[in-house]
Order: structure tokens, then C-alpha cells, then sequence
């Protein structure tokens, strides 16, 4: 078994957004991302979707995507991301998903002596709200301004998914015995932006997690992204257009 991670991929089926818009490098991206995992992937592999899997509103538009990603090869664990707005809890979505697909959300799933614990996680303190993400670059679009400081309400959020990581690290270790690597999925970054400690760091290094992969930043906010060492933990940006659309392979 191999694991490759892609973030981000936004796709639309139901209700088709021209992603081209924040690039053309996202002209079909779809049909890149699939193309790619094809060469790649096997049904013996597991690929992350590490949030932001559908533009949908509503689950009933998001079908047509989980379609999608379930006729990937191998085995597709994802997380919910802060655009979807269709996932609307776990149990809704383990129920529409077909079985390749197992959801994470403050939850442990362990194969082959690999765990993996996902939830979306928050921006943390000291970052800007929406800079430089596609929620941002949309409303520049429209020419709307975007909120910059963070808030009170950023900060309870913040905290409960940090705690949301505890609880998903907890239930890993319980099972401590049944797998020797552990890897955490976030969709937005474990720090801000000048890579300054948060409770997510702190929650990596508490659990000796061996990989964080994580998305939710595009255009120039790429070149922000922590990638590497953080003491036991390797950290790597994984949003499909930092990838140019084609998985990264973590080293198990």
C-alpha cells in the first residue's frame, strides 16, 4: 500500500464553476487530477482529499463529485474543507458515500499499520482571514472587500478544532498497538503564515504523528506554506494547484 495526498480539488459536476477563472492553470483540472492519479494510483493505494471537494451547497449536489472520486482507484480518505457546505456530518456522509471512500472528521482510521486522524481545522491566530485562498481571490473578483481581522468567532472555532484534532489523536492512540506511522490530515495549514507555534504543532508533537498533510492555500499564498521537518513531524502543502494537479506520494 502507497499513500498519496491532493488537496482542494473543487470539483462541480452538478452545478459546473469555471475554475479557469483563478488561473488557467486550473483550465480541466478535473480531468488533470484524474489523468494523473490513473498513472499513478492502484486499487491498492490510498489517496488523502484533504478538503474543499466540492463547490456543492447541498449534498444532494455534491453526489455527482463523490461519484467522481469514487471511481479514482484505491481507496480515497477525505475531510471536509471550509467550502463544504454540502457535508454536513459525518454519519450524512459516510450514508452517500460509496464504500471506497471512508470520511474522517475528529476520527481514526488504521490500514495496513497506517492511522489516519482528519478534521478540517481552523486559521490560526495571527493570519489573516481568507488572504490569498480562493474565497479571497473570488470576492476580489467581485470587487468586494474581505474581512481581515481575526475575530472572537475565529478563535472559538479555532479552539474547537484544535480540540476536534485531540479527539481524533486520543481514539489513534487507544489503538496504539495496531499501526507503527501516523499521519494527520488538516485542511487548513497547522500555523499561520510566519510559521509561529499553535495548538495544532503543539498536538503533532504530543502524539509523535509522523506526517501532517494539509491544503486550502492557493496563488501566492503557496510560497507560505511550511514544508518539511517539524521535530518528529514532516509537513507538506498539499492543495492541488501547489501540486500542479498531481498527487504527492508521502514516504511510509
Amino acid at each position: 500500500m502507497r499513500v498519496f495526498a491532493l488537496g482542494d480539488p473543487h470539483l462541480s459536476f452538478a452545478k459546473p464553476k469555471p475554475m479557469h477563472i483563478f488561473g488557467e492553470h486550473w483550465r480541466n483540472h478535473a480531468d488533470r487530477i484524474a489523468a494523473a492519479w490513473s498513472a499513478l494510483g492502484t486499487p491498492d493505494d490510498v489517496l488523502i482529499l484533504a478538503g474543499d471537494l466540492s463547490w456543492a451547497m447541498r449534498a444532494e449536489e455534491a453526489r455527482p463529485d463523490l461519484d467522481w472520486i469514487a471511481r479514482l482507484p484505491g481507496r480515497k480518505l477525505i475531510i471536509r474543507g471550509n467550502h463544504d457546505y454540502w457535508w454536513h456530518s459525518l454519519s450524512k456522509v459516510r450514508a452517500m458515500a460509496d464504500s471506497s471512500i471512508i470520511p474522517l472528521q475528529a476520527t481514526c482510521f488504521v490500514l495496513e499499520r497506517v492511522a489516519f486522524v482528519g478534521t478540517r481545522g481552523w486559521q490560526c491566530p495571527g493570519d489573516e482571514p481568507s488572504t490569498d485562498t480562493l474565497e479571497r481571490q473570488e470576492a476580489l473578483l467581485r470587487r468586494e472587500k474581505v474581512r481581515r481581522e481575526y475575530t472572537a468567532q475565529d478563535r472559538k472555532i479555532y479552539l474547537r478544532e484544535v480540540g476536534r484534532l485531540r479527539l481524533g489523536l486520543e481514539a489513534a492512540r487507544q489503538r496504539r498497538s495496531e499501526f507503527d506511522k501516523l499521519v494527520v490530515i488538516l485542511h487548513y495549514p497547522p500555523m499561520n503564515a510566519r510559521h509561529e507555534p499553535s495548538g495544532f504543532t503543539e498536538l503533532l508533537a504530543e502524539y509523535d504523528v509522523d506526517w501532517c498533510v494539509y491544503g486550502h492555500l492557493h496563488g501566492p499564498a503557496i510560497a507560505t506554506a511550511f514544508n518539511g521537518q517539524l521535530g518528529r513531524t514532516r509537513l507538506q502543502l498539499v492543495s492541488a494547484d501547489s501540486l500542479d494537479f498531481t498527487p504527492f506520494q508521502l514516504d511510509l
